[in-house]
């Protein structure tokens, strides 16, 4: 994991965030299949853009799903 937030992460964190806006919830791996990431590029922006309180994590079972903050 980087320390210093790039301009490369910033632009996957917009990517990730319009991505879960348009879709409404969505999980993980359905962000890794459409954005053509890495699970863990994808997992890292997902904990960046939740700590800003951008977005929030919703459990389901063992999958994970995403949405907007609202």
């Amino acid at each position: 994991m980087p320390r210093k937030i790039t301009n490369q992460v910033i632009k996957r964190k917009d990517e990730v965030y319009n991505f879960i806006k348009v879709h409404g919830e969505v999980p993980t791996a359905i962000i890794v299949r459409e954005l053509g990431l890495s699970h863990s590029q994808v997992f890292y922006v997902l904990r960046l853009l939740a700590k800003e309180g951008r977005i929030e994590e919703v459990r389901r079972g063992k999958l994970a799903y995403w949405r907007v903050r609202t």
